[in-house]
């Protein structure tokens, strides 16, 4: 069972302290947590744990030199305004700039090596000091985060803390030891608020929690628990920000063609002196990556947006990454993310032979992209904005073909797709059936008009060219688009289980590496319980 004793050495635990609760525990196959923290394996995050207290070191080494130069020095003000700040960083934004990056970039820090030897790092066992308290183990820490997720709320540190000393069971699962007054300190003891939220800090500056999923979706891979299929699913989705919006004016002279008034983060120095104009900090942006998502029916919500990656077929997520501006449209995220993913997962992306995603990517210069850089082939449901419906040169009784490419006669019913004539380079369609099953030409007042003599149904047959709305080769009204395009609802179960499943739908956190790292966490719990 669970040791809550410590491996200081190669000695091996000889006595194991197991308590009755965690025992039930671990008898309940409803609660995943508890076997999952008790038996994770952490050899293969062993590196990941040289690198955070490499970090650690670095992060404590950076507070003392800031606090030495801030009482050494006193550097002049910043001479830029606030409202000068505002309009810098709104034209930052990919909405306004194009050559300005879509995704949110990769950490790496390469500017150091590594001095630590992981084969050293054991749960228990951290890097000696030459002064201070020892760290708080890292591996402990680790299965905290993961499993508050894997529980169904955010891995964010206010709530591991609340856990940690409300959940006994829960801190021997991760590791580490309930505080007892009449022992004293003890470095396995329950780490506090703040050493939870300096954790957190360094495995998100130092992109280890962005390491640790892609290691654990590598190892999915490669042991089959991702089922691969030559079908990916792509679509972005949003959470809720933590912060509120400020609306910008902008000048006549730098407007344009851009709408004069914009949505954007409030503007602040994340320093703490008492008077931001004379101080020398520069002004950021307070959540940076914060926008406006306008959904369907024109609905807008203010928070960020995340482009994802699955398999068709499995409820799992492959990858997701925060995009720098949520107010960016859709279509902008999917090749940059074809790109992120042909340098995590090569040998897998060359097996994708089509990627299914929403109505707004409905554009022949993307499909052409996708085909040319990727070797796929990207089906999207037709979206109508720039359509018109078809009235001229149209055959006798045919009032129109609508912008979805369906004929429509005088009498007002849409025809049924059969198929394509490719010889003839031909649509085909027939008039539909009524409710009983019979042909809605027999009692049309204008069949006269529209059938041959002794016709039961009127057939209809369009070329090519008369219908640029359909693809001949995979024609959106056929029945093998209907059931390719049904497995991309796959994706907004994907988006539900990472939203409520697995965390929370609105942010407690505010930028743009925070929302990776609450992404990256997520995706690991998913993997992780995958695994399992």
């Amino acid at each position: 069972m669970l040791s809550i004793l410590a491996e200081t050495s190669d000695q091996p635990v000889l006595f194991h302290v197991v308590e009755s609760d965690d025992i039930l525990l671990a008898e309940r196959a409803d609660i995943l947590w508890f076997e999952i923290l008790r038996t994770l394996d952490w050899r293969p995050v062993a590196g990941l744990a040289a690198r955070y207290y490499e970090g650690l070191s670095r992060f404590n080494r950076d507070q003392s030199e800031t606090r030495r130069e801030k009482e050494a020095s006193s550097p002049p003000p910043n001479a830029e305004t606030r409202e000068e700040a505002t309009l810098r960083l709104l034209f930052a934004r990919p909405t306004m700039d194009p050559e300005a990056p879509v995704l949110v970039e990769t950490v790496v820090r390469d500017d150091e090596p590594v001095r630590i030897d992981p084969t050293t790092l054991r749960p228990g066992v951290v890097p000696p000091r030459l002064w201070g308290r020892s760290p708080k183990c890292f591996f402990a820490q680790f299965k905290a985060f993961m499993g508050l997720p894997i529980m169904g709320r955010p891995a964010e540190p206010e709530f591991v803390h609340a856990e940690l000393v409300n959940n006994p069971s829960f801190a021997r699962a991760c590791g580490f030891t309930v505080f007892d007054a009449a022992v004293g300190y003890r470095q396995t003891d329950v780490p506090s608020l703040r050493k939870l939220e300096q954790f957190d800090q360094i495995m998100t500056q130092e992109g280890l929690w962005a390491d640790a999923a892609l290691q654990q979706v590598r190892r999915n891979i490669e042991q089959g628990v991702v089922r691969t299929t030559d079908t990916m699913v792509h679509d972005t989705t949003h959470y809720r920000a933590y912060s509120d919006l400020r609306v910008v004016t902008l000048p006549e002279e730098k407007a344009g063609k851009e709408p004069r008034r914009k949505s954007q983060p409030r503007t602040v120095k994340s320093c703490r002196c008492p008077d931001w104009k004379d101080c020398p900090h520069l002004w950021v942006s307070a959540d940076e990556g914060a926008g406006t998502v306008v959904k369907s029916g024109g609905k807008k919500i203010w928070g960020h947006k995340a482009s994802t990656f699955a398999f068709a077929g499995q409820e799992l997520l492959v990858d997701a990454v925060a995009m720098t501006d949520a107010a960016t449209h859709d279509s902008r995220s999917l090749l940059v993310h074809l790109e992120r993913l042909a340098d995590r997962f090569p040998a897998v992306l060359r097996q994708v032979r089509v990627v299914l995603d929403d109505g707004a990517l409905d554009d022949e210069k993307i499909r052409k992209a996708v085909k040319e850089k990727f070797e796929a082939e990207l089906v999207v449901k037709p979206n109508p904005r720039g359509k018109k419906a078809i009235t001229q040169g149209l055959p006798a009784g045919i009032e129109e073909v609508t912008v979805a490419g369906v004929p429509v006669c005088r009498a007002g019913y849409p025809f049924d797709f059969l198929g394509c004539r490719h010889a003839e380079k031909r649509f085909l369609f027939r008039a539909p059936d009524d409710e009983q099953g019979r042909p809605v030409c027999g009692d049309c007042p204008e069949r006269e008009d529209c059938l041959r003599r002794q016709g039961e149904r009127r057939h209809l047959s369009l070329p090519f060219e008369t219908l640029p709305h359909l693809d001949p080769r995979l024609p959106h009204l056929s029945r093998r688009f209907e059931r390719l395009t049904a497995k991309r609802t796959v994706i907004e179960r994907i988006h539900k289980l990472m939203k409520f499943d697995y965390g929370a739908e609105r942010l407690t956190k505010r930028g743009n590496r925070s929302f990776q790292a609450t992404l990256d966490k997520t995706l690991l719990a998913m993997h992780l319980v995958a695994a399992s």
